[in-house]
């Protein structure tokens, strides 16, 4: 006979990664040890809205609460849509919207694993030089800025980049615990060595991103939109990032948006 699968293990495991015993569970919600328990061990079968109850307390990622209510037989609580379905339609202009609107910017949108999804024509003008097969979908942002290939030769404050982008990245983790996103890291975490990670003495009130395009250095600060209440897991794992210059020189090169320029020299 073919094992019967319970949301216990799942309930358990999050749990533990969030490094809570039953008594600490228990204190939260106002749901017994003893019923966790049963819940856990698969004694007990607990309904749908105590599932949805404990993880959210548990803080577990749209996904993984479709995988808990899956394994409790339960109809999943959260859609998972492309960005090009009807009922995505509103969030799919936002983001093109974002987009456009940051035109001068260089803008990705990325997923919870650094793949891109999507891109402004001044984020790939950043990519000149990059080797081919980093281009190739799907790309992934954090293995094209790290990798040797990649945008790492011009790279300014390498080491100071890398530690910040591997961080933001086990920071993912810690949420998601995806073993994807693991492996990815250990990737990237070799293509940054350990001596090279190190944070400078500066005034800096932002981190910059440093990147040398052809001939000029150029200098961005970076912000990232997410979608508030995110119900549909695809835009739960979605994040924009936009490069702001930072100084004078980036913004007269970006200010004449060079991606622009034709094959003839003159500017569409």
């Amino acid at each position: 006979m073919p094992t019967r699968v319970h949301a216990g293990p799942l309930l358990r495991e999050w749990r533990t990664r969030r490094r809570l015993s039953q008594l600490d569970l228990s204190a939260r919600t106002g749901v017994s040890t003893r019923h966790l328990s049963c819940v856990e061990t698969g004694r007990s079968k607990p309904s749908r809205d105590l599932l949805l109850y404990l993880a959210d307390e548990l803080e577990m990622p749209r996904r993984d609460t479709n995988d808990l209510l899956l394994a409790a037989g339960f109809a999943p609580m959260f859609s998972q849509l492309g960005l090009d379905a009807d009922e995505m339609a509103a969030a799919s202009e936002v983001v093109r919207l974002v987009l456009d609107g940051n035109a001068q910017n260089p803008t990705t949108v990325i997923d919870t694993r650094w793949n891109l999804i999507d891109a402004n024509a001044a984020a790939f003008w950043l990519t000149a030089d990059v080797a081919a097969h980093l281009l190739e979908w799907p790309i992934n942002v954090a293995r094209l800025s790290l990798h040797p290939d990649g945008l790492a030769p011009r790279l300014g404050r390498f080491g100071e980049f890398g530690d910040h982008l591997l961080r933001r990245m086990r920071q993912t983790l810690a949420v998601t615990h995806d073993a994807e996103l693991g492996e990815l890291i250990d990737e990237c975490e070799r293509y940054v060595p350990a001596t090279d990670r190190h944070v400078l003495a500066t005034d800096d009130v932002v981190l910059p991103m440093c990147l040398r395009v052809g001939d000029d250095h150029l200098t961005f600060m970076s912000t990232i939109t997410t979608f508030g209440a995110a119900r549909d897991v695809t835009l739960s794992e979605l994040s924009i990032e936009t490069l702001y210059p930072a100084d004078d020189l980036t913004r007269r090169v970006v200010a004449d948006r060079p991606w622009l320029v034709d094959l003839t020299g003159s500017t569409s």
